[in-house]
């Protein structure tokens, strides 16, 4: 039976934690079945309903996995993009599952184009294979739905581990979260350094390394 891989991402932007590439495979039979669980962008799911369909889906089909923290995201964007990271994470999970048909989240505006990075980095027999790459996938597709759903779960069980490990909740890890920026100036300036989980190529970061030099300044 033909098999099908759902791909998605979360914690693309943060400037604190790990970006997870999430895949989900069935075979296509049972693609019905998927629709009836109810599975959706995991954006629009409550945290309580995400985390269950994440263990449902467990035991409906098989779930992959794929960590780049922010120390392998830092060295890499020295010699590539954002994009040229997710397309290789997201060629990692490809690897591992082995699908006859890929879906996947498109962060590119050129489909074709982006599919055919994909290939060019893959093994000869994945040039036959059936690629959709499409923007708001997650949205229209619900095998990268799943795969949503089982990227945010690990993102998320990430950031309350990370929450446990400081003591303090800074959110969700965006730079556009208050309590994200005032605990790294926090521990920037009782510690001397940012968290080792700080994405420390992020704007964010410089910026807030700048402001705590600029405020020692003040101190003379």
């Amino acid at each position: 039976m033909p098999t099908i891989l759902g791909i998605d991402e979360a914690g693309r932007g943060p400037v604190i934690g790990s970006m997870f590439i999430g895949g989900f495979k069935i075979d296509q039979s049972k693609l019905e079945g998927l629709e009836n669980l109810g599975v959706k962008d995991s954006k629009k799911l409550s945290d309580k309903k995400r985390e269950r369909l994440a263990k449902e889906l467990r035991e409906f089909g098989e779930p992959f996995l794929k960590e780049i923290t922010a120390d392998q995201i830092d060295e890499l964007r020295e010699v590539m993009t954002l994009n040229e990271i997710e397309i290789k994470g997201f060629i990692d999970v490809i690897k591992q599952s082995d699908a006859d048909k890929v879906v996947l989240d498109l962060p590119e505006p050129n489909a074709e184009r982006f599919v055919n990075k994909l290939k060019a980095e893959l093994p000869e027999k994945y040039e036959s294979r059936e690629f959709v790459a499409e923007h708001g996938a997650d949205d229209e597709y619900p095998i990268v739905s799943a795969a949503s759903i089982i990227a945010k779960s690990a993102r998320e069980t990430h950031v309350e581990e990370l929450h446990k490990k400081y003591g303090y909740d800074f959110k969700s890890g965006y730079p556009h979260d208050k309590p994200t920026r005032e605990f790294l100036k926090d521990f920037l300036e009782e510690n001397g350094e940012l968290p080792p989980e700080t994405r420390r190529s992020w704007s964010t970061a410089d910026k807030i390394i700048k402001e705590v030099d600029q405020s020692g300044l003040g101190d003379f």
